[in-house]
């Protein structure tokens, strides 16, 4: 890990500098996405150093924009629905990750509207989300969690 980013990401966290840790997110996603390797060079180690620090930046960004507020309102083989947005920053989506038996499936983003929620005053109303699993993945017995930004767990349950 890059020493140095755990202290400047602090920094700016403390500043409640949202805008410059994002902007900070992009640069390194940018020089991430560089790092391609030719027939003599491997950039793994390179590749590592930015997802490490992409990971204590977003942790940053995610402090500063606050608890996350959710619900999985449906999970079934036909698709698996909710929404989520953070309580101090419902302007800024919610990535929400979904694993089936401890194994990665999917990443989505709640960024649909619902007029509900809308209503309920939950932000613009754009927090939703759907996925619809891959034809014969959703077989029992299964594991299922539901997770917002990798952090708040929405739903966790065993499907029988």
């Amino acid at each position: 890990m890059n020493p140095g980013i755990e202290g400047i990401v602090g920094m700016y966290v403390k500043l409640g500098e949202l805008d410059t840790l994002e902007r900070m997110k992009e640069h390194r996603q940018g020089l991430l996405d560089q790092c391609v390797d030719t027939e003599h060079f491997s950039f793994d180690v390179t590749r590592s150093i930015y997802r490490s620090d992409l990971d204590v930046i977003e942790a940053g960004i995610e402090s500063l924009s606050g608890e996350i507020t959710g619900h999985v309102d449906a999970f079934n083989e036909n698709r698996i629905a909710g929404w989520a947005l953070y309580d101090q920053r419902p302007d800024k989506r919610v990535r929400i990750d979904i694993y089936f038996n401890g194994d990665h499936v999917a990443e989505v983003v709640a960024d649909q509207f619902r007029n509900d929620l809308l209503k309920l005053n939950k932000g613009d109303g754009h927090h939703a989300f759907v996925f619809v699993p891959p034809s014969g993945s959703f077989q029992p017995p299964l594991e299922l969690e539901v997770r917002a930004a990798n952090r708040k767990v929405l739903k966790a349950v065993t499907v029988e």
